[in-house]
């Protein structure tokens, strides 16, 4: 985790140039709150017969390795009902005001891709992204050699999303993606 955070702090220099722009959280309401709505649209009877997935294990802990994107994350476990195991997990970074300062969601191999996928619009769709939005991030990650990012600007919410996807660090398989904002428009 540490090298591919260090990868997207260049990735975030580079794009943004953070000289001039400043962090934004990615939802300015609890982070209880954000995952109570997220997991109200999961659990929905009509979304459980398209996609049976479960989120589990929710725990906090404090963040050590890159405090200055928040304080605390609160992480837990996503899979389908019908898998033996947790495919990946979704994690909130949490400022000092218990507010979501970025979000990441690792997938434990690369057949949990779909899942991811849809666990990811779900939190756009929560985070107030209008469908426009969270479709051009997802389907807009300019790919490189190492890590894949897309940024669009939201008018609905006043700034600048930016998502990165990569390879999962110190695993064999496996991906992960970085949701953070931003107030820098271009």
């Amino acid at each position: 985790m540490k090298k591919f955070l260090a990868i997207f702090f260049i990735v975030m220099t580079a794009n943004i140039s953070l000289a001039s722009a400043e962090m934004l959280r990615i939802y300015e309401g609890s982070v209880n709150e954000l995952v109570h709505s997220i997991a109200a649209i999961v659990y929905d009877e009509q979304f459980q017969k398209e996609k049976p997935l479960l989120l589990t294990n929710f725990s906090k802990f404090e963040n050590g390795e890159f405090p200055e994107i928040g304080k605390e994350i609160f992480a837990g476990q996503f899979g389908l009902k019908t898998s033996n195991a947790a495919e990946g997990e979704i994690a909130f970074f949490v400022d000092n005001e218990e507010k979501v300062s970025a979000m990441k969601i690792v997938g434990y191999n690369n057949s949990a891709a779909e899942d991811a996928g849809v666990l990811l619009l779900v939190a756009l769709q929560v985070l107030g992204l209008t469908q426009a939005d969270a479709e051009f991030l997802f389907t807009n990650l300019n790919d490189d050699e190492t890590l894949a990012s897309s940024i669009v600007w939201s008018e609905e919410k006043q700034r600048c999303f930016v998502l990165m996807a990569g390879a999962r660090p110190q695993a064999a398989e496996g991906f992960q993606f970085v949701l953070v904002a931003s107030d820098k428009k271009e």
